[in-house]
């Protein structure tokens, strides 16, 4: 059996799990690889298919869906689990995801969320913890995850439409959502610090930066998903959420 694990990663958390799956699979033949590389998969060579998002205000992120967008119909459904990290609540973004890969014939028939740390909590409250961390016994479950998920396919239903269910907390989160679609938080420089290493530039996966004539980033507001990589990379702390403080702390992988 031939498995394909596609993920986007903002600071590294999907990435990781998508990793423990990987390893959880391994009598099979698997593939693992992040839609960064902008390569449009051919899915007719799989026998199943896993993808990975981190939730952005209660959806996909926008580069992962971009991508899906991208996926040519496929002649035949192909099994499909979806799943999510979340700081807190992860609202539909199973659903939303699920749907779009629907579209493209892509069939989800098992879905998972996850806690993990969080890219925009980790910044703004550093005081809760949780937000610095996985959830207990995390590798136990993306194990048991991956077991029934495999189970599944060697099953008469795997092909059977599991799309994830309306969650109450989407419409708790709508607000939040809707501000955010408006919305979005700067992100401020704090010059004395930089060293203009260009990790912030390399490193977006949206190129949402550009340099000044003096060599500092600059960031392309319109460009920025707010996926924060470039604050949590930063080796000085020099990008901040905040125009006139740097942050207590930052996730380390």
């Amino acid at each position: 059996m031939k498995i394909l694990i596609l993920y986007f990663s903002g600071v590294g958390a999907t990435k990781k799990i998508a990793e423990i799956m990987a390893s959880n699979l391994s009598e099979f033949e698997v593939e693992i690889a992040s839609v960064e590389e902008k390569i449009l998969k051919d899915f007719s060579c799989y026998d199943a298919l896993i993808v990975g998002t981190p939730t952005h205000h209660g959806s996909p992120a926008k580069f992962l869906m971009d991508y899906i967008e991208a996926v040519p119909v496929q002649a035949h459904p192909l099994p499909t689990f979806v799943f999510n990290t979340k700081g807190l609540a992860s609202c539909h973004t199973n659903r939303i995801l699920a749907r779009k890969l629907h579209s493209k014939k892509l069939v989800t028939i098992y879905d998972a969320d996850y806690i993990a740390p969080a890219s925009d909590g980790s910044l703004l409250v550093p005081q809760i913890k949780r937000f610095f961390r996985f959830e207990k016994g995390i590798e136990l479950k993306v194990t048991q995850d991956c077991t029934n998920f495999v189970q599944l396919l060697q099953s008469q239903d795997k092909m059977k439409v599991n799309l994830p269910p309306i969650r109450f907390s989407a419409f708790i989160n709508a607000p939040n959502k809707f501000g955010s679609s408006f919305v979005k938080m700067n992100i401020h420089l704090h010059q004395d610090a930089c060293i203009k290493c260009n990790l912030c530039m390399k490193g977006c996966p949206n190129s949402a930066f550009i340099a000044s004539e003096d060599g500092f980033p600059v960031v392309i507001k319109k460009k920025c998903t707010n996926c924060y990589r470039c604050i949590h990379s930063c080796p000085t702390q020099a990008l901040s959420l905040f125009k006139k403080k740097k942050h207590q702390r930052v996730l380390k992988y």
